[in-house]
């Protein structure tokens, strides 16, 4: 749409004219009635009326223009974009006319129909994720009652072999329940159904909790944890949802953090938020990735390459949370405070380290996360 050089506001006009036209008359009357104050006060009544009757008829001019565009949009909005308004005035409504037929041109030539169809189709691929999703719970849970069946012998003894082979079964399954609940966490995310229950919860027995859940992944790869938490009372958070935050971040450190490396896990109180950084000495996040990182089913290639197995949902999850809570989620990448062992300077690190480590930083503010309506509750990590 071409742009107006200048902008006319009637309505501006107007009101310039009544005010220049009633200073006029009053300074005037007011010199050659001098001597007559009740000649002034009946020329300043007339001058009044004359004021009002033409604020009067300015409104009414007005009033008819807006009602007649009011029915046009309307009948635009039952389907017919064949008319086209009219507009002879170049003042606010004359724009606002002109607009209209601009849309109505777009309308016509498909292009604000391609925006409505893209927008169906995202809402057609969220449905059928949730429908396919809930579809497959079913299943893949008796699969995995039945596996489980086998495996603890209750049909039959089985051979060692037999069991290796339905322990994989088993696995594998696990994995696929995971990817479904990951999907409904998605979708329920997408299409803002999830809700958001605050309870008064220790956030530090939260993240003890998610480190104690990977405890057997720590110990394996022999990786050095450190806590720092300080004291401060219990918050309004929704333990579910601060379930989720911390295993996905925690998880994801252990996996990419080579055996012997570090993982720190920081929650501090500042003058408006709690800050919470877990930090990590492992492969990091290549630059030209990082933009994605929070997108969904995206995964670096050097994370592919040390862990194949993973959806890239986590921390599209994790960062909806966080931001649906009222909080901030970023990250840098490295993070050479975590390469430093002690007593090691920065100068002291290898070359082959110096583009590892990640840390997540997560603020949420003091009085808790924003309390959210909503039909159904976010089940997985997601990872």
């Amino acid at each position: 749409m071409k742009k107006t050089k200048k902008i006319y506001k009637l309505s501006d006009r107007v009101l310039l004219i009544i005010v220049l036209f009633s200073t006029f008359f009053v300074f005037i009357s007011s010199i050659v009635l001098k001597d007559s104050l009740e000649l002034v006060l009946v020329l300043g009544g007339i001058i009044y009326v004359m004021a009002f009757l033409m604020t009067y008829f300015v409104s009414r001019t007005f009033s008819k223009r807006i009602v007649k565009l009011t029915f046009d949009v309307e009948e635009m909005a039952a389907g017919n974009f064949n008319k086209k308004l009219a507009s002879k005035e170049k003042d606010e409504i004359g724009q606002l006319t002109n607009a209209m037929n601009e849309l109505l041109h777009r309308l016509k030539t498909g292009v604000a129909q391609e925006v409505s169809k893209h927008r169906e189709l995202d809402k057609a691929k969220t449905d059928f994720v949730t429908l396919a999703s809930h579809q497959l719970r079913t299943p893949l849970s008796i699969i995995k009652w039945y596996v489980d069946f086998l495996i603890n012998g209750d049909a039959g003894e089985i051979s060692d072999e037999q069991k290796k082979y339905l322990q994989e079964v088993y696995l594998s399954n696990e994995r696929l329940i995971e990817l479904v609940n990951a999907l409904l966490d998605v979708s329920r995310i997408d299409v803002g159904t999830f809700s958001i229950d605050p309870e008064p919860i220790s956030i530090a027995e939260k993240a003890d909790e998610a480190i104690a859940k990977f405890a057997k992944e720590i110990e394996a790869k022999k990786i050095k944890l450190e806590k720092t938490y300080d004291q401060f009372p219990s918050i309004d958070l929704d333990p579910r949802l601060t379930r989720i935050v911390f295993e996905n971040i925690i998880s994801n450190s252990i996996k990419y953090t080579p055996d012997g490396g570090f993982i720190r896990v920081v929650i501090k109180k500042t003058e408006k938020n709690i800050l919470i950084k877990i930090s990590d000495s492992g492969c990091g996040i290549p630059r030209e990735h990082q933009p994605k990182i929070f997108t969904k089913l995206f995964r670096a290639e050097n994370a592919r390459k040390i862990e194949s197995i993973g959806t890239g949902l986590g921390l599209y999850i994790v960062k909806a949370i966080i931001q649906k809570s009222g909080g901030k989620i970023w990250f840098e990448s490295p993070s050479l405070d975590l390469l430093l062992v002690p007593g090691e300077n920065d100068s002291d690190i290898p070359i082959d380290r110096r583009n590892q480590g990640t840390s997540f930083f997560i603020t949420i503010p003091l009085k808790g996360m924003k309390k959210k309506k909503g039909t159904k509750k976010l089940t997985s990590g997601g990872n």
